[in-house]
């Protein structure tokens, strides 16, 4: 096991270095292709002398995404000591890696719009390389962290690492699933609107893309579990913590409905409401409930320290 996590790390080591040139490659070439659209160039021509090396450049990212995936997915079962970083970076990493086709999208949108001047989706791309670069520059800080520690396998009871970073994947879902969905129907729906079928794709989108990440961390620690009886899955402590986090978010949930209610009386012509309400109830439980469960787990280990 050493072994792999080893090469694995530096697999991916090697591959986010690369990856990092390559980024710097590609927001110069979104940056000169914004430059042509200005200055009404041969934009085609532009398009076409680069398609190659940026497809070889995106082919690549993809590479390092796996291979990232995969050493943090090691890591998560190897390392027994919960950790923000790693449940951030795989949060991250699997958003980004779903950019990456988002990427794609958007340059084949601009390539058809820039007839039409400027496409805003320029704003979406650039977002995008942010959020890249924030998950590259954080993963090679954690792979050299890592290729420099001792390697020794750490043992907590019931698997407690994976249900805490599940939290924290939990709440980072929750908190960018509100945070897109109302920006984004806010922005679109205020400033820049759009016709109600797209904008229901949006929030559809949006909402799959915040979500996959939890819906891979509670697939990954099902796998895990599937070795013990259901009756198993929780130490008691823990039971204790999720039928309260359970009671919490139920309460307050009931209440979050109750205010939506009362907003699509009081404001009638609030049709907004009527395409986000589920999504906003959605990420709004998620991010409760897993926001009071690392709340109990936490202040349980403190007692216990004490």
């Amino acid at each position: 096991m050493k072994k792999i996590m080893r090469l694995s790390n530096n697999v991916s080591l090697v591959l986010c270095a690369t990856s990092i040139g390559g980024l710097i490659f590609t927001n110069i070439f979104f940056l000169a292709l914004r430059s042509v659209i200005i200055n009404k160039g041969e934009v085609e021509n532009f398009i076409n002398n680069f398609s190659i090396p940026v497809a070889l450049v995106y082919i690549l990212f993809g590479l390092f995404h796996l291979s990232a995936i995969f050493t943090l997915i090691l890591q998560l079962y190897f390392f027994k000591r919960d950790n923000f970083l790693r449940s951030f970076l795989f949060f991250t990493g699997i958003t980004s890696l779903l950019m990456l086709f988002g990427d794609f999208a958007l340059s084949s949108d601009i390539s058809k719009e820039y007839i039409f001047g400027l496409p805003d989706e320029f704003n979406i791309l650039f977002f995008s390389q942010a959020l890249h670069f924030i998950f590259y520059i954080l993963m090679l800080m954690l792979l050299i962290f890592t290729r420099q520690k001792t390697i020794q396998k750490e043992d907590v009871i019931k698997d407690e690492s994976i249900f805490i970073n599940t939290q924290y994947i939990g709440i980072l879902s929750g908190i960018s699933g509100l945070v897109l969905v109302t920006v984004f129907s806010l922005f679109y729906s205020t400033f820049y609107p759009l016709q109600t079928w797209a904008l229901k794709a949006g929030v559809i989108i949006i909402s799959i893309i915040a979500v996959i990440p939890y819906s891979l961390i509670v697939f990954y620690w099902l796998v895990i579990k599937t070795r013990e009886k259901i009756s198993e899955w929780y130490d008691e402590k823990q039971y204790q913590d999720l039928i309260k986090s359970s009671l919490i978010s139920l309460i307050v949930s009931i209440l979050f409905l109750l205010i939506i209610f009362i907003l699509q009386y009081a404001f009638k012509n609030f049709e907004l409401l009527d395409l986000i309400w589920f999504p906003l109830y959605f990420f709004f439980v998620l991010l409760l409930f897993s926001a009071t469960t690392l709340f109990f787990i936490k202040k349980d280990i403190l007692y216990f320290k004490k």
